[in-house]
C-alpha cells in the first residue's frame, strides 16, 4: 500500500541583514513556517550581522559587559514575540520589569498614575535592555535551529557591503579574516539600521523612492546607577525639569538599578552648565549634588564617572514612502525603514511588530512575493512614519510650551477619568494598546491640536538653529524675549503644582 504523497516544496533563498529584534524574529518566524505543511515554499534563511552573536554570550557576560539602550516592551511587540510561544515564555519573559506607575517629576513634587487604575485595556509594558531582547531572540535561535537545521546559516561578524540587485547577490566580508563572498538570494531583507546597505537598492532602483535620514536633534547621555529607595522599583518616571536646560526619565532596571538618560535640544546645548561638560568627574559630582532634582542619588561620584565617560549621544530618524521593491526581491523594516526617537518607546516593538507582519502576510499571500510586499507597505508604511513623528512631535522642542504641554497632558488625562464620553484621552496614554495602531494614535494626536502646533514650533527652532549656525542668518538678540518666556514659564510651574497637587490628592 503507498503512503501519502509527501508535497515538494520550492526552496526559496531568504538573506536577512541585521541580527537586531526584527531580523532575529523574522528568522524565527521564516524557519518555523517551514513546519507548515500547507506551505509549498521551503525557507532557506541566511543571517548576516557584523557584530558578535549575542546568543553566545553568557547572562552574566551580558549585564557586565554588553548593555544598551533601556526601551519599552509593550503589547505591540509582545504580541509579535507570543507568535512563537516558546520564544516568549521561555526566552523573553522575565529580561525586564514590568511597569506598574508612571510618576511626573516637577521639581520635586511627584505626581503619581497607576498604569492599571480602571483602565482594563491599558497596555502591558515592560521595560527591558534591548541587548537582552536580542540575546534572548538569538538563544532561541541558536537551540532551535543552529546546528540541526540545514536551512539556516548564521554568518556573524560579517558584513553587507554591496548589493547586486541585477543578479540579486549580495557581497559580504567578515572582518576576521577579511574574506569576501557573493550571497545569492530571491528574497533581500534589510534589518541593518539606519544606515542600511539594504535600503540603498530602492534608492538606486526607483527614482519614486523617497527617503530622509535626520537626526533627532537632542545631546544626552545616560547612565546606569543604584535606584535610591525612594524611587518607585515598577515605575517609569518622567522629569521634564531634571537639571536647568534638560528633561529627563528614569527607567527601572533589574538587579536594582536604574536608567536615567538627561537629554537636551541642541539649540540649547551651549547654554547649559560647563560644570556639566568637564571631564573631572568631581566637577560633575559637585553639580549634580547641587542641580539634579526630583530625588536624592545613591552615589553622586558614579553618576558622574559614567558621565564623563562616555560621550554625549545622538540618534537618528529615518522616514520612507514604501519599504519593497517586488523587482528586485527586496523589503526593509525596524531601523531601516524608520528609526525614530526613543521618546515614546515604540522603535523595538515597531520593529518587532514588522517582522510578524511580514510573516503573516506572506501566509495569506501564499508565499507570493509579488502580491506580499506590495501589501507589507500598504500596511506598515503608515505605522512607521506614525512611530516617527510621534516620537519627534508629541514633544516640544521649546521647554516653556512642553511644560504647558506636561499640564496638559494631565489635565486631559484627569478628565478622562471623570468624564470619558467628553474629554478624550491624550495620545501618548494610547501608545502601544493592544489593538491600537500607532496610525490610529496619530490620527488622534493630530484631532487634538498636539502634532501640527508642536511640529510647526520644531521645524522652526531646528530651521533657525541651521540657520545660525551656518551663518546664513546672523542671530538676533533674544534678551528680552527670554525675559518674558522666564516670567510666563514661572507662571506655568505654579499652575502645574498647584494641578498636580489636585491630581494626586484625588486617587
Amino acid at each position: 500500500m503507498c503512503g501519502p504523497i509527501e508535497r515538494i516544496k520550492e526552496r526559496r533563498r531568504v538573506v536577512i541583514a541585521g541580527a537586531g529584534p526584527a531580523g532575529l524574529l523574522c528568522a524565527s518566524l521564516l524557519l518555523a513556517k517551514n513546519k507548515d505543511e500547507s506551505s509549498s515554499i521551503l525557507y532557506d534563511v541566511t543571517l548576516v550581522d557584523n557584530r558578535r552573536d549575542f546568543g553566545s554570550i553568557s547572562k552574566e557576560e551580558l549585564a557586565k559587559s554588553f548593555r544598551s539602550w533601556m526601551l519599552g516592551l509593550t503589547d505591540h511587540g509582545i504580541d509579535a514575540l507570543r507568535e512563537l510561544p516558546e520564544l516568549y515564555n521561555k526566552y523573553v519573559m522575565g529580561a525586564g520589569i514590568f511597569i506598574t506607575e508612571i510618576n511626573i517629576y516637577l521639581g520635586k513634587r511627584k505626581i503619581t498614575q497607576s498604569t492599571k487604575d480602571d483602565a482594563t485595556d491599558a497596555p502591558e509594558a515592560y521595560i527591558v535592555d534591548r541587548n537582552y531582547i536580542v540575546a534572548a531572540i538569538a538563544r532561541y535561535l541558536k537551540d532551535m535551529h543552529g546546528e540541526n537545521d540545514e536551512n539556516y546559516n548564521a554568518m556573524y561578524l560579517t558584513s553587507c557591503q554591496y548589493v547586486d540587485y541585477e543578479k540579486k547577490q549580495v557581497l559580504t566580508r567578515n572582518s576576521e579574516s577579511g574574506d569576501e563572498k557573493y550571497i545569492p538570494y530571491d528574497l533581500l531583507i534589510g534589518c541593518d539600521g539606519v544606515r542600511s546597505t539594504i535600503r540603498e537598492v530602492l534608492i538606486k532602483r526607483h527614482t519614486n523612492f523617497s527617503c530622509k535620514i535626520e537626526d533627532i536633534f537632542q545631546e544626552f547621555k545616560a547612565v546606569h546607577v543604584v535606584r535610591p529607595d525612594s524611587l518607585s522599583a515598577t515605575g517609569m518616571s518622567i522629569m521634564p525639569d531634571i537639571m536647568p536646560g534638560f528633561q529627563g526619565i528614569a527607567l527601572p532596571e533589574t538587579g536594582g538599578k536604574v536608567n536615567i538618560s538627561c537629554g537636551v535640544p541642541r539649540n540649547g546645548f551651549a547654554d547649559i552648565a560647563e560644570e556639566l561638560k568637564s571631564d573631572d568627574y568631581k566637577v560633575v559630582s559637585e553639580y549634580l549634588k547641587n542641580n539634579f532634582k526630583a530625588f536624592d542619588l545613591v552615589d553622586y561620584d558614579d553618576y558622574a564617572r559614567q558621565w564623563v565617560g562616555q560621550r554625549w549621544n545622538q540618534t537618528g530618524m529615518v522616514h520612507c514612502n514604501f519599504y519593497h521593491s517586488v523587482k528586485v526581491g527586496v523589503v526593509i523594516m525596524g531601523d531601516a525603514a524608520h528609526a525614530t526617537s526613543p521618546s515614546i518607546g515604540m522603535g523595538m516593538n515597531t520593529a518587532l511588530r514588522d517582522a510578524h507582519e511580514l510573516s503573516r502576510i506572506l501566509k495569506e499571500c501564499d508565499d507570493d512575493l509579488s502580491k506580499a510586499l506590495p501589501l507589507f507597505s500598504e500596511e506598515r508604511v503608515k505605522e512607521g512614519n506614525s512611530l516617527s513623528d510621534l516620537a519627534m512631535h508629541l514633544y516640544c522642542m521649546d521647554k516653556f510650551q512642553q511644560t504647558k504641554e506636561t499640564i496638559h497632558m494631565l489635565a486631559r488625562g484627569f478628565l478622562h477619568k471623570k468624564l470619558p464620553s467628553l474629554v478624550s484621552e491624550h495620545p501618548q496614554s494610547m501608545i502601544g494598546r493592544r489593538g491600537l495602531s500607532l496610525s490610529a494614535v496619530y490620527d488622534h494626536a493630530v484631532k487634538v491640536g498636539i502634532m501640527n502646533k508642536h511640529r510647526v514650533m520644531n521645524d522652526k527652532i531646528r530651521r533657525d538653529y541651521f540657520e545660525n549656525k551656518s551663518g546664513m542668518v546672523k542671530e538676533s538678540s533674544k534678551k528680552n524675549k527670554n525675559f518674558l518666556l522666564f516670567l510666563a514659564s514661572g507662571l506655568v510651574l505654579i499652575l502645574a503644582t498647584g494641578i498636580g497637587h489636585r491630581f494626586a490628592t484625588s486617587y
